[in-house]
């Protein structure tokens, strides 16, 4: 039944659903393509590592801007999905995935500068998500068994 009530609704509200409940790990995503790219190039495919990297720099910012996106329109879900047991460290994989982007970068087509901000945006991220996740967690009363 919860089924077919989906199934009704239009693409709009669809997407701002998938928005709304967007998982913050879903940067791993790009942490194992960013992997496989760069152990195929050591790998002697540089092909294959080309392709997967330029899928990588459209999955990241796809996921940046659904994330910006999740932030702006539903601030208290992406707020609540922070500071929860559960979902909160999913958003490290964010940090994974600037870093190794970064490395891509630099491995695959020897560019620095995109390097650089990537992995500054890695460190940005670590250390706001770092004090910010886990500091709520030890303040929080209620804490998980």
């Amino acid at each position: 039944m919860i089924e077919s009530a989906k199934s009704n609704l239009s693409p709009v509200t669809k997407l701002l659903q998938s928005v709304a409940t967007l998982q913050p790990v879903y940067f791993a995503l790009v942490m194992a393509t960013g992997i496989v790219s760069i152990a195929s190039h050591l790998l002697g495919m540089p092909q294959v590592a080309l392709v997967l990297f330029y899928l990588n720099i459209f999955s990241f910012l796809l996921l940046v801007l659904l994330t910006i996106a999740r932030l702006a329109m539903f601030p208290r879900q992406f707020i609540a999905d922070l500071v929860d047991h559960k979902r909160g460290v999913g958003f490290f994989t964010s940090v994974a995935a600037s870093c190794v982007l970064g490395n891509q970068c630099l491995v695959i087509v020897e560019s620095r500068p995109p390097a650089l901000v990537l992995w500054c945006l890695g460190i940005g991220l670590w250390f706001v998500l770092t004090y910010t996740i886990f500091a709520s967690f030890v303040v929080k009363e209620t804490k998980p068994v």
